[in-house]
């Protein structure tokens, strides 16, 4: 890995002295309290922890997009779509980073995430003292997009700004035909259940609907249209599945130009959410509005040093990702309330 020069980062807040949604920055705050008589104690809750920590860095970047001069694309069911081309993408060219670590979600000043050469992915980068001194480990990344009440989601792997891509169709028969690599392919978002567990995915297996009944985390994460109607004696334990598609869920809770906002004031937080418990008012709010989305890229907590093999992290490495993985196929990144 090669060394990076200094750049500077900004030290101001987020938000600027302009932005006026203040309310918003109480709000997950106000919820804490009003949690905290309900929860169990710090001390009990790590009691329920694996012996090996989950632990691992993101960054959430919102997308400016533009079609240019032509009519936005549009799916089979004439949805309006993103922009198809990656061209008509556009990305901020550093964003701040975020550490989980056995459920508790906090700032890492330490890191931030940065395009170093446009056109290429960008990355999580340790700086100290206005020096890069490393590049973390890359876990996974995905784009996702809430287009309209009538397609709540689309997913796609990895940074779409990279990429031209197309919406998947549903082919004769109900088969799903492939056209190209699926990696730049839109998918919209389905889950696999595992014992009331929803575990999201980008890929369209599993169902189109949410397993079990009731969840506490909708409207507030997925939107009522994924309800489950077929196993009603199933009660909901919570959200899990792919890392990065959970965190763009949450994301769109944070008003424009700011998507780490509702990870900021720690609206996620011991495993559950704490945020508005209605569905967010920051979804495109009707069907011909342009659609919103980011890219949301995760990290392991582990960095590579310039000069240095990546065989000398190679235990560390082998053991983090794991770890996540794990929880993902097995946990509950957004435990439902009253479950454990």
């Amino acid at each position: 890995m090669t060394s990076y020069g200094h750049h500077s980062r900004s030290k101001t807040s987020l938000h600027g002295d302009s932005y006026d949604d203040r309310h918003h920055r109480s709000s997950c705050r106000e919820f804490k309290h009003k949690f905290s008589s309900k929860k169990s104690s710090t001390a009990a809750y790590r009691s329920q922890l694996p012996i090996e920590p989950v632990s691992f860095l993101f960054s959430v970047i919102e997308y400016e997009v533009s079609y240019g001069n032509s009519p936005a694309p549009r799916d089979q069911w004439d949805n309006i779509l993103p922009p198809l081309t990656k061209n008509g993408y556009r990305l901020a060219s550093e964003a701040p980073v975020f550490r989980y670590r056995d459920g508790i979600v906090s700032e890492a000043p330490e890191y931030v995430w940065r395009r170093l050469v446009e056109g290429q992915p960008g990355g999580i980068f340790r700086h100290e003292h206005g020096q890069f001194v490393g590049q973390a480990f890359h876990y996974k990344a995905h784009s996702i997009f809430a287009c309209s009440p009538c397609l709540p989601f689309i997913v796609a792997d990895g940074d779409i700004s990279l990429y031209d891509s197309y919406m998947r169709h549903v082919g004769e028969h109900g088969t799903n035909a492939y056209i190209e690599d699926s990696a730049r392919c839109w998918h919209m978002l389905h889950f696999d259940h595992n014992s009331g567990i929803s575990q999201a995915n980008g890929e369209s297996y599993g169902h189109p609907w949410v397993a079990g009944r009731n969840p506490s985390w909708m409207p507030s994460l997925v939107p009522k249209v994924f309800r489950n109607h077929k196993e009603p004696q199933t009660l909901s334990r919570g959200l899990s599945g792919e890392i990065s598609i959970v965190i763009g869920l949450m994301a769109f809770h944070s008003p424009p130009r700011y998507p780490g906002l509702v990870f900021e004031q720690q609206c996620w937080t011991h495993n559950s959410w704490l945020g508005p418990s209605s569905a967010p008012v920051y979804y495109p709010p009707q069907a011909d509005a342009v659609p919103r989305g980011f890219l949301v890229h995760v990290c392991l907590d582990l960095y590579q040093a310039p000069g240095v093999s990546p065989e000398h992290y190679s235990e560390h490495y082998t053991n983090q990702t794991a770890n996540i993985s794990e929880f993902e196929a097995n946990g509950a990144w957004v435990r439902d309330v009253g479950t454990h």
